[in-house]
This record gives C-alpha cells, structure tokens and sequence, in this order.
C-alpha cells in the first residue's frame, strides 16, 4: 500500500484549481477580443465563411491558451515538459483508444436512449462536413491542437503531480476536472469515463505519447462520425468497440489488484476540494452545465 506523505502542501493543492481558473478565464477573454477585434479581419480575408471563421477563432483561442497555461503550470509546480517520457508504446496506445471507443460507444448508446426521455444534446458539432478552411481549421484544433495540451496540461501537470499523494485519488480527480471543463453534459460524462481510461494507461506506461495519440486517434474518429456510411470506417469503428471491450475484461482483474494497492485511510477528495479555488471551480462548472443543460431542454 502506498504509504501518505507526512504533509499535505495544500498550496500545491490550490494551484491545480487555480491553474483550471487560469483557463477558462483566458477562454472567455481571447473569444472576447477575437469575437470584437480580430473577427472583422478574418472576415474580410476569408470572404464571409462564418464556420471557417469561428472554427480559426477556435483554433487560434486553443493554441495561445494551452502554451500559457502549460508555462505557468510549469512554473507553479516546478515541473518541465523536458521531464515527461515521450516512449512510443504501439500496442498500448492501440489498448488505450480502444478501451476509450468502447466507453464511448456505450455511453453513446445510453446517451441514445436518455434522449428518447427528452434529455439534449448540449455538445458542439466537430464533424469535417464544411469548408475546406473550417475541415481544416477544425482538424487542427481536435486532431492534434486538443490532444497535445489536454495530456500535457492534465495528465503530464495535474495526474503527475497528484499521482505523489494517491494514485487512485490522482486518476478520479484529474478525470473529474477534465470532464467538468468540457462545460456540457454530453461531453462531460464520456470524457469523465475516458480521462480514467488515459490516467490509468499513463500511470502504467508512464509515456505521455501514449495518451496524446490515443486521444488524437479518438478525436480523429468522432470527427469522421459524420461519414458513418462508409463501411471502412465502420468496420474499423466496430473492430475498435469489440477490441475495446476484450482488453476492459482481460484488464479488470489488474485494475482491482491496482484499486486495492492504493485504498487509504486518508480522504485526498476532501482534502482537495476544501482548497477554495478547488471549490469554486468544482461548482461553478457544475452550475455551468446545469444551466445549459436546462436552457437546451426549453
């Protein structure tokens, strides 16, 4: 069993949520000034095309933000990107975006069926079926933009720094603030269930390159959901799912062994989430989606 440090650095605690803080208010700002300053020159260069537009805006809002953030999570927990392991691991990245995709098929599926009851789906549109410029925009900001800050900043920073109190706290903590930034419901539950999938796949492999191309190669295939008629992306869909569910089961008894090897006495969740920035944010993200979630229904 891993045994606690003596003291818990609640300082170090509150950058995490703060770091979030940082984010989203860099979010809302750069779409502020891109909305009522650059927009009209892109505009004017791009002749009108308001999804090429927006999905530029997008793309550019991504980029600035994630290499801030990533510089002052660097800085606030003293840790380089230098230091991650970027090991190529074939069969495990494959291991990965497969159990990933069948978590995702799943909770599609239930997602499906709550929708009959009238829940809506809050999620934005990504599939590739615009301009050339939006196709090309977009791909840059889910296929490759997305995947590469989103490790760098939650499992590379958050999980690795988490990881040195409780791993199993670590893995269930850095997945929650990763679904709840998602801001919608539709998309905060299957990237929930799929950040474990990527914490726990990091923490055995300890090579960040394994989660950045898994979540490019799922990213990659919601994106080409769009083109569900062609029966090679099916048969790789249905090949991924199958695959996908064969490696959960093979993996259940060494996910039990490693929940059993890491229970503490210590509750890490409360210790956590009293650290106000932590707080607020865990309630403001959550209010988040329940107004959307309630403006979406009427």
């Amino acid at each position: 069993m891993q045994q606690p440090p003596k003291f818990m650095p609640d300082k170090e605690l509150s950058k995490v949520g703060g770091s979030l803080w940082l984010y989203i208010i860099m979010q809302l700002t750069l779409s502020f000034l891109f909305s009522f300053v650059a927009m009209p020159l892109i505009m004017y260069s791009l002749y009108y095309d308001y999804s090429a537009i927006n999905a530029c805006i997008e793309m550019l809002i991504s980029f600035i933000s994630g290499i801030i953030l990533l510089w002052f999570m660097s800085n606030s927990f003293k840790r380089s990107i230098k230091e991650l392991k970027f090991t190529f691991k074939p069969k495990e990245t494959v291991d990965t975006l497969a159990m990933m995709y069948f978590l995702n098929y799943a909770i599609g599926i239930i997602g499906a069926l709550l929708s009959k009851f009238g829940l809506p789906d809050t999620s934005p549109d990504f599939s590739l079926n615009g301009s050339v410029l939006f196709n090309t925009f977009t791909f840059i900001s889910v296929v490759i933009l997305a995947p590469i800050f989103e490790e760098l900043i939650f499992r590379g920073m958050i999980l690795n720094t988490l990881t040195k109190y409780n791993k199993m706290f670590a893995i269930i903590v850095t997945s929650l603030l990763f679904g709840l930034l998602h801001l919608n419901i539709t998309q905060a539950i299957p990237a929930f269930f799929m950040s474990l999938v990527l914490c726990y796949m990091y923490v055995q492999t300890d090579s960040i390159l394994v989660t950045i191309l898994a979540h490019a190669g799922n990213n990659f295939l919601a994106l080409m959901s769009a083109y569900s008629n062609n029966i090679l992306i099916t048969v790789l869909v249905l090949a991924l799912v199958i695959y996908g569910l064969i490696t959960v089961i093979l993996k259940s008894k060494e996910v039990n062994a490693f929940i059993k090897e890491e229970k503490t006495s210590e509750n890490w969740y409360a210790r956590f989430f009293k650290r106000i920035p932590n707080l607020l944010y865990l309630i403001f993200t959550i209010l988040w989606i329940i107004i959307s979630l309630f403006i979406n229904m009427f």
